[in-house]
């Protein structure tokens, strides 16, 4: 532990001690409506606390914190405090600075993370101090709960022993607000100004890359002083689908003590805050649920917290649901899987490669073909159906793109109809070979499962930027007409693509108004709001091969 933190704690311990009308430490009610606590944070702001006990508890007790933007005296608080607390569990639910009845202003995220101001920490230790607590401290959370549990355990508080977090980002620049360094305008937009408003929306719009202040609010880059065994869960069409999972490979593969190799991850066929069978224009079979992350919650506390062994006990760290064709019950597929690791160790990258005339090809192209172009104009981008969006974007999960694909802005590049399955699990990419008649553009691609009787159902999208190709801490604009490569990172999947069915990737620039439309200017983010036209053109020939990298692995009908 880094020793200003431990000089921030002892202070904190120190104000704790001579503050007590304000960081009152007797326990409150232990049913109906707490007494709410005021807790010094190391700068002497106020966090309105909520502590529920269990009655006549046998003494100190492991505790579950809840750190929420969203209101701790919401009607959800007494009923989880009820379950927790029937498990021998202290329940503490807190707002989060500057959010209801706690004090100081909200600053989106900045003061859970790393920095001067470290909340979850404070509050943690503010917790092992209270008679109540036996010292040993568990989070919960979904969405932006999640990523407070996410930020704390970046903070490397010991006492933080384990969490459960679903549907949360381990990196706000790179999960939530600028994917390959394109914004993300239909999540951070509404979420952003809903949940912060104008000023915090302002302070990302001033952020356009990968800065000391995003790195505050990244796990990835603090993954080796986390501490924490910690259950994360999410979905195929979830938003936070890179972020539940870099979250869970940076903690599984390079965690301090007590999160090196203690983590565990369950993927469904979900989107954000719905585990349904219906998803999108998709319905999935009853067993999608079989593995239900909030039903598995106690146990990971009780063998976390207490080392109580259940059933958690020897299930591997990774369990996902393998997606199929859900228009046949006898398809392979629609299953659940485990593995040792994700990706799993068996899958093994295969490239399908960009060629003439749209066929998505097992051989590279070995001819001087020339590319293909299509002009972007962003006063009419291509139009968002579908994808891994928050249920305030509209449309989420996968959706067919047959009108979206007719578009003369849209390229399509598809295998002839599969003679065998071909199942993946890992992350999906596209390397692009490309040029624009542009200083700066976007490139997007799509990866769709094509139905034998056309439907071509959105699985995954993703975008990058002309500007930030080679980093998003730096821009580096294009020479038009000279070609580039790009990696299109995807993110991930587990699917079965059917016998007869086809694979598809399509290629654009725009997808609004999931991304932000580039103007195709060299112009500082969200200045230009006129434009220009760009002519974009992929190149699949012998030495430019664009591809489709898909993580396959061995099926063999299992």
């Amino acid at each position: 532990m880094r020793a200003w933190r431990t000089i921030a704690a002892a202070a904190l311990w120190a104000m704790v001690c001579v503050i007590p009308a304000q960081a009152e430490t007797s326990a409150p009610r232990a049913e109906g409506s707490p007494d709410t606590l005021r807790v010094p944070m190391r700068d002497g702001t106020l966090l309105a606390t909520d502590v529920y006990l269990p009655p006549d508890a046998p003494g100190p007790l492991p505790t579950i914190l809840m750190r929420t933007p969203y209101n701790k005296s919401a009607r959800w608080a007494p009923r989880m405090a009820r379950l927790y607390n029937a498990h021998g569990y202290a329940f503490v639910v807190q707002d989060t600075r500057g959010r209801f009845a706690s004090m100081g202003e909200d600053s989106l995220f900045l003061t859970d993370g790393v920095g001067p101001n470290e909340d979850g920490y404070d509050t943690i230790e503010w917790i092992v101090r209270q008679p109540w607590s036996n010292g040993s401290v568990g989070m919960v959370g979904e969405s932006a709960t999640g990523i407070t549990s996410y930020l704390a355990a970046a903070t490397g508080h010991p006492a933080l022993k384990c969490a459960q977090a679903g549907y949360a980002v381990a990196s706000l620049y790179d999960d939530l607000t600028y994917p390959g360094g394109v914004y993300r305008q239909g999540a951070a937009d509404s979420w952003v100004s809903e949940k912060e408003g104008a000023e915090a929306l302002a302070l990302v719009y001033a952020h356009p890359m990968y800065d000391a202040s995003w790195e505050r609010v990244d796990l990835t880059r603090h993954a080796q002083d986390a501490h924490a065994a910690i259950y994360h869960w999410g979905g195929w069409f979830d938003a936070a689908n890179r972020g539940t999972i870099s979250a869970f490979q940076c903690l599984q593969e390079r965690g301090g003590e007590g999160a090196r190799g203690h983590q565990m991850l369950v993927m469904g066929p979900w989107s954000h805050g719905d585990i349904g069978r219906a998803q999108g224009e998709l319905v999935f079979p009853p067993n999608h649920a079989a593995v239900n992350p909030q039903e598995e919650t106690i146990a990971w506390f009780d063998l976390s917290l207490k080392g109580i062994p259940n059933a958690l006990s020897n299930v591997p760290p990774v369990r996902y649901y393998l997606m199929g064709d859900v228009s046949d019950s006898t398809a392979p597929g629609n299953r659940w899987m485990s593995s040792s690791s994700w990706p799993p160790s068996e899958m093994r990258p295969v490239a399908y490669y960009l060629s003439a005339g749209g066929l998505l090809a097992t051989q590279p192209p070995t001819t001087r073909n020339p590319p293909t172009s299509y002009p972007y104009d962003p006063k009419n981008p291509v139009p968002t159906r579908g994808g891994s969006n928050l249920p305030r974007e509209g449309t989420r999960g996968p959706y067919d793109q047959r009108e979206i694909e007719r578009r003369p802005d849209v390229l399509t590049f598809s295998t002839p109809p599969l003679e065998e399955p071909v199942a993946v699990a890992g992350n999906v990419r596209v390397r692009l070979w490309a040029s624009s008649s542009a200083r700066d553009t976007d490139f997007m691609a799509k990866l769709c499962d094509v139905y034998p009787d056309g439907r071509s159902m959105l699985i995954l999208d993703g975008a990058i930027s002309a500007r930030h190709r080679q980093s998003c801490s730096r821009e580096d604009f294009l020479v038009p007409g000279q070609v580039y490569e790009f990696e299109i990172d995807l993110w991930n999947t587990a699917l079965v693509f059917n016998r007869g069915h086809r694979i598809r990737v399509e290629v654009t620039s725009s997808n609004a108004p999931r991304y932000y439309p580039n103007p195709n200017t060299a112009t500082p983010f969200h200045s230009d709001s006129v434009g220009v036209i760009a002519t974009n053109s992929i190149y699949h020939n012998a030495a430019h091969p664009s591809a489709l990298i898909l993580p396959v692995i061995p099926w063999e009908g299992k």
